[in-house]
């Protein structure tokens, strides 16, 4: 929020405390919480981001371990389904992965629907 928004805020508040117009004090304060907790949801899901890509990394290297072991393969069964189970980890990690870039894509949607002049 920038500073002459957050002055017109203000003056709108004052203006609207001052004349009795109690729609408007709590239509203000609502706009304010709402920009708050939009926001507040961004940075919680922009961190969750970060934290996804991490795993997804770990998930394709441990796809690569599994696929390509170093050491010798003594049961067939075994290797399969550990790479199965591999494959399963990193599609789960892929799909938290892009919900969570849908959800910010959401929210930002949000952020500027609520901060347009209207």
């Amino acid at each position: 929020m920038n500073a002459t928004a957050t002055i017109t805020n203000f003056v709108k508040q004052v203006k609207a405390q001052l004349t009795g117009d109690q729609n408007e004090v709590v239509a203000l304060k609502n706009a304010r919480k709402a920009d708050s907790a939009v926001n507040g949801q961004l940075a919680a899901l922009k961190s969750r981001l970060v934290d996804l890509e991490g795993t997804l990394e770990d998930k394709q290297e441990a796809l690569h371990l599994v696929k390509f072991p170093k050491d010798l393969i003594t049961n067939n069964q075994s290797f399969i389904r550990n790479i199965q189970e591999a494959q399963e980890a990193l599609d789960d990690a892929l799909t938290a992965l892009l919900d969570v870039k849908d959800s910010i894509e959401y929210f930002e949607n949000l952020a500027t629907e609520y901060s347009q002049e209207g």
